[in-house]
């Protein structure tokens, strides 16, 4: 029985030993790190809101319309009625409180549909404040960017500038300055306007000027009035 009990260990060691062998010939040990994501980073995710998903099928339930100018965001978007500030009825508000990029990139297919006119981009704040890093925001950026303009090339794409805050812990200002650089540089390489609303809204401290805002985060309605003296030169032309 001890006899045939090491013929038994022997024989699986060899297989062992042949099957590790044929793994590393065939590079099997990285198919199989790669299936089970051994030392890979996990993808970003979040859960999306019951507000989201509302807003989203509001979104993609109104009816398409010609020439649309699109104001797209997170709250800070969402919380002013662009049509009426600027008095043009075709601006469409598609912000959504507390979007990111990646909800962005969720709901693209709406937002392209009608192939609107422009598009006033302004994202980034919610992604720090979801403790992502300068590179991921600046990545996932980009990548608005380019399905913008991949599936609607002929839309004048305006980004504007991640905002100021104020004692915000959450939203350090100097990621935020990094950050719109890379914006500023995206636009550039891109041939797009970039609109810098940090410099129009910042104190010498770079910190959000609390007289346009509400909670060192968000715009009062003097904050809206400064940000739309800005706006005419881009959405009339």
């Amino acid at each position: 029985m001890k006899k045939w009990f090491l013929i038994s260990v022997v024989i699986n060691v060899v297989l062992l030993v042949a099957v590790a062998f044929l793994l590393m010939q065939t590079d099997g040990f990285g198919a199989i790190k790669n299936d089970l994501k051994i030392g890979a980073k996990p993808a970003y995710s979040r859960d999306f809101t019951q507000y989201y998903e509302t807003r989203k099928s509001i979104f993609e339930a109104m009816p398409n319309d010609t020439n649309e100018i699109i104001f797209l965001g997170n709250s800070i978007t969402n919380y002013c009625d662009w049509g009426e500030l600027l008095g043009m009825p075709n601006i469409k508000n598609r912000g959504i409180n507390g979007d990111d990029i990646p909800g962005v990139i969720k709901r693209l297919d709406e937002i392209l549909e009608s192939k609107p006119l422009k598009i006033f981009l302004l994202i980034g704040t919610n992604d720090l404040w979801r403790k992502r890093t300068v590179e991921q925001i600046v990545s996932d950026y980009e990548k608005v960017v380019e399905e913008i303009r991949r599936k609607s090339p002929e839309t004048q794409l305006y980004l504007q500038s991640i905002l100021p805050t104020h004692e915000n812990p959450n939203r350090n200002n100097l990621d935020i300055m990094k950050i719109n650089e890379s914006i500023s540089q995206i636009a550039q390489k891109n041939s797009l306007t970039y609109i810098d609303l940090f410099g129009l809204f910042k104190t010498p401290a770079n910190e959000l000027n609390m007289a346009y805002s509400i909670d060192g985060l968000h715009l009062n309605g003097l904050g809206y009035l400064l940000w739309s003296d800005v706006l005419p030169e881009y959405v009339r032309n």
